[in-house]
């Protein structure tokens, strides 16, 4: 029919905690320099512990799923023609497949898809980074190691073949776990569960599936430097296909392998609990100083509007207007300052919360 596959190698990512997610404070929003781009189904920050297991180094490819194609008779991608892709596309990951035809392909390689904390595991590595080759998310072109290739293999805005893209590379050596395709996981997308949400109170709701990696669309929209990030989250039914979605697989890791070198978990509870009270200090400085500057202000405008009104009645109307601006002014430095209580709150509650990991 085509191509035979091109051989999978795969990676062992080791057994022992990582960081995931983002650190972010919902009643002040995106403020963090790590959380810039991020949303609030990404938060808490937590320390997820995992045994070791295999991925797919690249997103299976156009020839490997045609094998399962021939091998079992299931319905090839929409966009093949007659039922086959063109042989230059053999190394294009597969798109245009569904949750439910990733998971058959899966099976029938005996494998499966990866759950979101195995993939982020993979992509994040163990250092928390935010994007697969670090924390910044194109090379400054002042920086004498970045290197033309390196920026244009990040931001290409259409589907490549796979291992083309070194640029890509995670800290375990798994490619392209972002820019090229969104990749299907085994989880239903739900919120995190969050130790200070009492269990009766945690969501449940199987009707989407999570996807992880952002693809090439997000270069040509604008909007990579936001998905690219292992911690993002995106979501959609099971039974949608698009041509920026596919997958990659994961499998047990053989027992000679599963002994392989532990990350412990205790420093990094403690990284993220100092992580995350230095965030809130840094919150706690930034509302005091707004609030100041919008005191000082609130104070010349209302000043200002009062004196225009008694000592010139001619300027009455002007006068107030300044002094709603300035009662705006007011009103948002209440604000910061609620927000400078509610973070210093928080800061309580973190030096209490033990960060015990979900397994």
């Amino acid at each position: 029919m085509n191509q035979d596959p091109k051989p999978t190698n795969a990676v062992l990512i080791p057994q022992g905690a990582f960081i995931m997610g983002t650190d972010i404070e919902p009643f002040y929003g995106t403020a963090l320099v790590n959380s810039e781009h991020a949303k609030l189904d990404e938060a808490p920050m937590h320390v997820r512990f995992l045994e070791a297991f295999l991925v797919e180094q690249y997103p299976v490819t156009n020839a490997e799923y045609a094998a399962f194609v021939q091998a079992t008779n299931h319905s090839p991608p929409v966009h093949w023609k007659n039922g086959a892709f063109a042989s230059e596309d053999a190394n294009l990951p597969v798109v245009h497949v569904s949750w439910h035809d990733s998971k058959a392909y899966a099976q029938w390689a005996g494998k499966r898809l990866p759950t979101e904390a195995e993939w982020e595991k993979a992509c994040r590595g163990p250092d928390g980074r935010i994007y697969p080759w670090g924390n910044i998310f194109v090379p400054d072109a002042s920086d004498s190691t970045e290197t033309p290739s390196e920026t244009s293999q990040i931001l290409t805005a259409h589907l490549t073949p796979v291992g083309t893209r070194p640029a890509t590379v995670s800290p375990y050596g798994v490619g392209e776990a972002a820019g090229n395709v969104w990749e299907w996981t085994a989880d239903w997308y739900q919120p995190y569960p969050d130790p200070k949400r009492p269990a009766s109170k945690q969501v449940t709701d199987e009707k989407q599936k999570a996807l992880r990696g952002g693809s090439w669309l997000e270069v040509r929209d604008g909007t990579a430097e936001r998905y690219f990030r292992c911690a993002n989250r995106l979501q959609a039914p099971p039974d949608y296909s698009a041509g920026n979605i596919g997958f990659r697989c994961v499998r047990e890791a053989p027992p000679r392998q599963a002994e392989s070198v532990h990350v412990p978990i205790e420093p990094l509870i403690d990284y993220i609990k100092q992580k995350k009270l230095a965030n809130l200090q840094l919150l706690q400085k930034r509302a005091q100083n707004n609030s100041l500057k919008d005191v000082l202000i609130a104070f010349v405008l209302i000043g200002g509007a009062v004196y225009s009104v008694v000592v010139n009645p001619e300027l009455a109307l002007g006068g107030t207007i300044i002094g709603m601006i300035g009662a705006g002014f007011l009103f948002s430095a209440s604000v910061n300052f609620w927000r400078r209580w509610r973070a210093a709150q928080r800061a309580k509650q973190v030096e209490s919360e033990n960060f015990l990991p979900s397994h």
